[in-house]
């Protein structure tokens, strides 16, 4: 298509959550209608999830479809989409996202399918993953990758080209804390000048890692002045304020759960933390660097890819030590030190991960012909 043609998108994701692509999502809601796209949300999970009401009130329109993996559903799906009218479907899920796109191709749509990790499939699975991305680009799928790391990965396991679309994040609002804010938020947690307050953003889970911090902290307990601030959903066992109580560290930790306006925890905070074993490329780590913090984290796929674009990252192996011993090292640095580390992240945030440039990429892909 021709640009200033529009084009009706239907976005297909899992569950609906407060996380990834659903948060680009929201943010890029004003932006398609520039770009003359009208598009629409497909939730496949077991339910439509609670992010949904959040994407309604950014004016999408959300539709649920619980996925069942028989034939029928697949059909279903496939007359879901052509009683749509959709130009093209962005399939954003990986799990049966073979046969969702055939349908969706077969109905007459165009396809697009956004790789959003790094997906370390072997064996059987990789070769039949391999297989079914080569014969969707041959029926002329696009894929696009998050980042650089994806797409080496996408290349060398599955042996697909792909484009280059950098995930990016809100910037209008995260933007640097000033100093009134951060004393107002400090003050909110009750923490004291000299507290060193570490945050991390994002739901708990095994890839997550946050144990790890928990336990760093019980290897740092001379350091009683770091404090913790945990931002994200925890698991139905609330395990890991249970383990930072077996550890001694409870006192020192505050769990949040989500927060609707996650800015209000950086701002309280000095050093941003995320241990993860592997990641796509973090949106969350992008929201920290946005508002000027220094960050500590692990060098695993999808954090890495951080290192070459924002000079004086802090890196550890992903155990407990190697993070308490690089927690020890932050903590000597003096506020104005730990000031200049991130003075350019907010600048460098802005200039290559706005919500602006990544919508317009989306749609010159969605526009071009193959």
């Amino acid at each position: 298509m021709q640009p200033g043609i529009g084009m009706k998108v239907l976005h297909v994701l899992n569950e609906l959550k407060p996380s990834g692509a659903e948060t680009m999502l929201r943010s890029a809601a004003p932006y398609w209608r520039e770009h003359g796209m009208t598009c629409e949300i497909l939730a496949i999970g077991a339910s439509e999830g609670e992010f949904a009401e959040t994407l309604r009130e950014a004016d999408y329109l959300v539709h649920h479809l619980p996925q069942r993996r028989t034939p029928a559903y697949f059909v279903g799906f496939r007359r879901f989409i052509r009683d749509g009218g959709y130009t093209l479907v962005h399939q954003h899920a990986e799990g049966s996202s073979y046969w969702l796109g055939l349908a969706a191709l077969s109905a007459g749509a165009r396809l697009v399918r956004t790789v959003h990790s790094n997906f370390a499939f072997e064996g059987n699975l990789r070769w039949r993953r391999a297989l079914q991305r080569r014969h969707l680009k041959a029926r002329g799928a696009r894929f696009v990758s998050i980042a650089t790391g994806v797409q080496k990965n996408e290349q060398d396991r599955f042996g697909i080209e792909t484009d280059l679309v950098w995930n990016w994040v809100d910037t209008d609002h995260f933007q640097p804390i000033r100093a009134e804010e951060r004393a107002a938020e400090r003050a909110c947690w009750g923490f004291a000048e000299q507290d060193v307050v570490l945050v991390s953003l994002g739901n708990c889970s095994m890839v997550k890692n946050h144990s790890a911090i928990l336990e760093a902290l019980a290897h740092t307990q001379d350091l009683s002045h770091v404090r913790y601030l945990h931002v994200g959903q925890e698991d139905a066992e609330c395990s890991e304020r249970q383990l930072a109580e077996k550890l001694g560290v409870g006192a020192r930790v505050r769990f949040c759960g989500w927060m609707p306006n996650a800015r209000k925890a950086l701002a309280a905070a000095d050093l941003y933390v995320m241990p993860s074993r592997y990641e796509g490329f973090s949106i969350a780590a992008l929201e920290a660097l946005g508002v000027g913090l220094p960050a500590l984290l692990t060098r695993t796929p999808g954090l890495r890819d951080l290192e070459s674009l924002f000079p004086g990252l802090l890196y550890a192996a992903t155990e407990p030590d190697a993070l308490a011993q690089a927690l020890r090292i932050f903590c000597v640095l003096s506020p104005e030190e730990r000031t200049r580390i991130a003075s350019e992240y907010p600048k460098l945030v802005q200039e290559k991960f706005s919500v602006a440039r990544g919508v317009r990429e989306y749609c010159d892909i969605y526009r071009s012909e193959r």
